[in-house]
């Protein structure tokens, strides 16, 4: 389809074009615009900055017909056992450890297939311990780490730390001068196949696998997707860096409306904890004077941005009773403290907004999702995240031979881990 950066309120690909998470920008305003380009009679109409495969007609779908969603994965990292969020300051760290242990032991065998399915001459692949000593060819499975605490990775301070369940946390110096190919940072599971130096402190490595590729789709289509499916995407934050104006929040629903979408995916900061108002306290709207007393966090949000959305979303349902609405928090939200992974919305601001709040955009139909969100529409399988998932891979350091391009390779590496975070 068609993908634009920031469109004008008039171009169809106005918040189609929003990206799930990672950008910063003030809806059709980019952050980053000259003060000029906000005066005049529309001022918060942006530009189209980006277009790929404009070339492509994409018809009209009319009135929005009824899709099936369905949210996916396990509900207790966002619900946790007392039915709402996660106890994030209560785990402890055996706790982390275990979950941690658990992903990389749900991992091993698709990495040890994939080393065989890479070496077919190998007939008898023998599967190592991180930490014991072999002379014989082994694979390995574990956990990238960095040797310094500070510092960032490379091909001489890299880690392979073993579960805790086979390898009791052991950690060898990993060796990769001998691999073809390389694509490591810390975190990362992977298997390598080498063999051990004669101390068994150093694991020589002659292959690097980087973790479970996707297994090749067995059609083109989800088989439930067959016709057209129109998805409109609007990323916060929806004000610029110094003002509490939500004209674009207002527009993009309005947008909605025009255009009558079959799902409406809205992501948040919706109160941005980096704009300069809220970072001040000087929560000031427009229309208020400076005399005015400036509203608390919790006003902005009871008495000018849920009702903006419950305004906006009515309408959307009065013309298009079939499009559905999904609400993504962010880690930027002003009145959110959860870590990643985050509750949906409803329960992030539970403690800090009046129980009721929400519930008239719960009777609309909206859908509050977790921050990251793995969803099926119409059994289209669609992750999101509000977060920036590549800059910690890329800041961490990224180890690539040969030297390809990071951001790209990165992404690749996020799908191979089957995590967002």
């Amino acid at each position: 389809g068609r993908r634009g950066g920031l469109a004008g309120e008039a171009d169809d690909t106005w918040a189609e074009a929003a990206a799930a998470g990672g950008g910063r920008s003030a809806g059709g305003l980019h952050a980053g615009a000259p003060a000029e380009a906000a005066a005049g009679s529309a001022p918060w109409a942006g530009l189209l900055k980006a277009s790929v495969n404009d070339g492509i007609a994409i018809k009209s779908v009319g009135s929005a017909a009824p899709v099936k969603i369905e949210v996916l994965g396990d509900s207790t990292l966002w619900t946790g056992p007392r039915d709402g969020a996660f106890a994030w300051m209560d785990e402890s760290l055996e706790d982390r450890a275990a979950d941690r242990d658990r992903r990389l032991a749900e991992a091993e065998a698709g990495l040890i297939e994939a080393v065989r399915a890479r070496h077919p001459e190998i007939e008898d692949l023998v599967v190592g311990t991180v930490g014991v000593p072999s002379q014989a060819e082994v694979v390995l499975c574990g956990r990238i780490l960095c040797e310094g605490l500070e510092g960032r990775l490379n091909e001489r301070s890299m880690l392979l730390e073993g579960s805790k369940t086979a390898a009791r946390g052991a950690r060898v110096q990993l060796n990769v001068s001998g691999c073809p190919q390389v694509a490591a940072f810390p975190g990362q599971l992977v298997a390598v196949l080498g063999r051990s130096g004669t101390t068994g402190t150093t694991f020589h490595a002659r292959d690097f696998i980087a973790g479970l590729d996707l297994p090749p789709a067995s059609a083109p289509v989800a088989p439930s997707c067959t016709s057209l499916l129109h998805v409109l995407v609007v990323s916060g934050p929806f004000c610029t860096r110094d003002a509490l104006d939500y004209s674009p929040l207002r527009q993009a629903l309005a947008h909605a409306v025009q255009s009558r979408p079959q799902v409406v995916l809205i992501i948040g900061p919706f109160v941005d904890a980096n704009n300069r108002m809220i970072v001040n306290g000087e929560a000031i709207l427009p229309g208020m004077s400076e005399e005015d007393e400036p509203l608390g966090f919790e006003d902005v949000y009871t008495e000018h941005v849920l009702p903006m959305l419950r305004k906006g979303i009515l309408e959307l349902k009065r013309v298009s009773p079939n499009s559905e609405v999904l609400i993504v928090p962010s880690l930027d939200e002003a009145l959110s403290f959860h870590p990643m992974p985050q509750p949906p919305l409803h329960v992030g601001l539970a403690g800090c907004l009046p129980a009721d709040s929400l519930e008239p955009l719960r009777r609309l139909g909206v859908q509050f999702l977790p921050n990251p969100a793995h969803i099926s529409v119409n059994g289209l399988k669609i992750s999101i995240t509000s977060a920036d998932a590549l800059s910690p891979v890329l800041r961490s350091g990224l180890v690539l031979r040969p030297e390809e391009r990071k951001i790209e390779q990165a992404l690749r590496l996020l799908l191979q881990q089957r995590s967002l975070f």
